[in-house]
């Protein structure tokens, strides 16, 4: 790590984040299992180790605190304060859009009540929640994310399952052709054994099979080999790749600079702190204590007794003595402490400005802001939260694409099942609900519900209110259809508990005539 360029040149390969492509018309020809393929395997799995996992190590150093400051060249004076003091922007950026977007959970929404209900028991059996969270994670340190869509044998009951793949071990390979379809993905990774030797694999995952490879450490000079094939049934190739933008980046990847600078200045005010706690004690009009001794001695050291060794000595101890008893005058002899000048006003005035450019240019509002309360109407609110919610519409639509994918590759197993409502046009018509996870100012949410009731329909009220609730519209509609009809039969036992009791009254007041007449 030591050749890190800190503030100084280009950081990533110019291919770093670039999409691999090959043509169609050669991938129908293929044998995945030919030394060809294997050649042109080892080529693309060379470009990605050596153009694009440095940017993906990177990035995930940052998320991780692990910054380029502590990489950065060591000071030339070996006995000055050198700390290093790294900031923790990348991750508190990756929470904030990871909560922003998905602290809500994302919602189905589909006519067909058989669709929706292998969808919600497909999002139940793979914690779908939790896995969206994983992806979303990924996208914001890579600006990119994979996952696999996989069937189970555990059982009889054939299941349809997700896994999180790590981006620094998987790509994929698309075709030349306008709609830019995927043409196989890659996953490679090595395991280390107690016997000081490793071995390499690979899994090539097309739209019908997947091709497994592996290297053994004994067999270098043959690299790759065809190991095994296993058939699926997705109808597609059942890696799943997310974007975080068109140039699939990560949110605080074009903030890495400023990251840098912010650090620097924490660093290097800890330096003058510490070095001006180990401030030098000057004593001027003091005669000079070096020998007039070689400065090395045979072995190539500097000689302690030496004036360049004094002098180190000296400086070690936080003394330096200035000799200027030769002047004819002399010196009045004195003592003070070397010292720097530190602008803290100024230093604190330009990490402020940095903190606000990152939070600026990553789209992140500033929670420490005095402005930025809770007291604040619902507009205002809109307005400081505008540039993160235009930024959000666009990640929600590229990670719809995603889902929707997810589901149309879950549909061809769910097929097999024999669920013949689960057909691949009824999933299309599948509408994906996002949610902002933001703070509500209930008295004006609850005020604005009010205002429009009566308006517009009882369910788009209670989509309004479900924001205070928690509660679906449809839900709460049939909790309030229940309420209905218990109190509906309540009233009617009541009222003919009445009607009981006065029958029973008017015929003892008919009694008690009928004897009066006949005495």
């Amino acid at each position: 790590m030591n050749d890190i360029k800190f503030l100084k040149g280009t950081r990533f390969h110019e291919n770093a984040n670039t999409t691999f492509f090959m043509a169609e018309i050669d991938l129908e020809n293929i044998d995945f299992q030919s030394k060809d393929f294997i050649e042109q395997l080892k080529r693309f799995i060379r470009r990605h180790e050596n153009e694009q996992l440095p940017r993906l190590l990177e990035l995930k150093r940052y998320y991780l605190g692990d910054n380029n400051i502590n990489y950065r060249a060591n000071k030339t004076d070996e006995d000055a304060a050198d700390n290093r003091i790294a900031s923790d922007f990348g991750k508190y950026i990756t929470i904030f859009e990871q909560g922003y977007m998905l602290g809500k959970p994302v919602k189905y929404q589909n006519e067909n009540e058989t669709v929706l209900e292998e969808i919600k028991n497909f999002a139940i059996e793979n914690n779908e929640e939790y896995h969206n969270i994983l992806i979303k994670t990924d996208l914001s340190i890579y600006g990119r994310a994979y996952e696999l869509v996989y069937n189970s044998n555990d059982s009889e009951d054939i299941k349809v399952k997700l896994a999180r793949l790590d981006p620094q071990q998987t790509f994929l390979v698309y075709d030349d052709t306008i709609e830019k379809n995927s043409l196989f993905a890659v996953r490679y990774y090595s395991l280390d054994y107690e016997d000081n030797k490793h071995r390499d694999f690979a899994e090539v995952y097309t739209k019908d099979a997947v091709y497994y490879y592996k290297n053994d450490n004994q067999e270098t000079q043959f690299g790759l080999r065809y190991v095994d094939t296993e058939q699926h049934y997705f109808n597609g190739v059942p890696v799943n790749e997310y974007s975080n933008n068109e140039d699939r980046t990560g949110d605080y990847e074009n903030v890495l600079d400023a990251i840098d600078a912010y650090d620097l200045s924490q660093s290097e005010l800890a330096n003058f702190q510490q070095d001006s706690v180990d401030a030098m004690l000057v004593l001027q009009g003091n005669p000079f204590t070096g020998k007039d001794e070689p400065t090395f001695n045979e072995q190539g050291d500097i000689n302690p007794n030496s004036a360049l060794g004094t002098l180190k000595a000296l400086k070690r101890a936080r003394m330096l003595i200035l000799d200027d008893n030769p002047n004819p005058e002399g010196a009045q002899p004195s003592a003070y402490y070397l010292k720097k000048e530190y602008d803290a006003a100024g230093a604190e005035e330009y990490k402020k400005r940095l903190v606000s450019d990152i939070l600026r240019f990553t789209f992140t509002p500033d929670t420490t802001d005095q402005n930025f309360s809770g007291v604040q109407s619902g507009e205002s609110m809109k307005y400081k939260l505008m540039a993160s919610d235009n930024k959000r519409v666009t990640q929600e639509r590229l990670f719809a694409k995603g889902l929707m994918r997810r589901l149309r590759l879950a549909v061809n197993i769910w097929g097999i099942k024999g669920n013949d409502s689960t057909k691949y046009d009824e999933i299309n018509k599948t509408n994906i609900v996002f949610s902002p996870n933001i703070p509500q100012n209930t008295n004006e949410l609850i005020t604005n519900v009010k205002n429009v009731y009566g308006i517009v329909s009882d369910e788009t009220t209670l989509e309004l209110l479900k924001q205070f609730t928690g509660v679906d519209a449809e839900e709460e509609l049939k909790r309030l259809e229940e309420q209905e009809s218990s109190n509906a039969e309540k009233y009617q036992s009541q009222f003919n508990f009445q009607t009981d009791t006065t029958s029973e009254e008017e015929q003892n007041n008919v009694g008690v005539a009928d004897d009066a007449e006949t005495e």
